[in-house]
């Protein structure tokens, strides 16, 4: 089937599958970007955490590198989140869906903010659990 639901959009669009592989990878730097300053790493502590050079994860981040699958796999290990959200096919951070909406545009607005700021923000979310 050529039809590709993209959970941003309020409709369905038609892609060929090389449409839809290449929307992915644009999605995947930028969601791998936001999970991992939403989890307060560096690049670095990714990369150790993953078991992968910072060159890779860099690479990765910047879109001059996709990833292979057991990449894929190692980096969405670490974070703890789904691969399915880092390759832009679901906006929930787990396997299961918990029935927020619009909790990736969120996710990216703060990945935007200032590191001090991020931290603030971490600091509230503790206070508040």
């Amino acid at each position: 089937m050529d039809i590709f639901y993209k959970p941003d959009s309020s409709h369905q669009i038609r892609m060929t599958p090389k449409q839809r592989a290449a929307d992915s990878a644009f999605s995947f730097k930028e969601r791998l970007k936001t999970a991992r300053k939403l989890r307060g790493l560096t690049q670095d502590e990714l990369a150790s955490k993953s078991e992968l050079s910072s060159v890779t994860l860099s690479k990765l981040e910047t879109g001059i590198n996709r990833p292979t699958y057991e990449v894929l796999v190692a980096i969405a290990s670490a974070l703890e989140v789904s691969p399915n959200f880092l390759l832009g096919w679901a906006d929930d951070f787990s396997e299961s869906s918990s029935g927020r909406t619009g909790w990736f545009k969120l996710m990216q607005s703060v990945a935007d903010l200032d590191d001090d700021v991020i931290e603030h923000l971490r600091a509230l979310v503790d206070r508040i659990k």
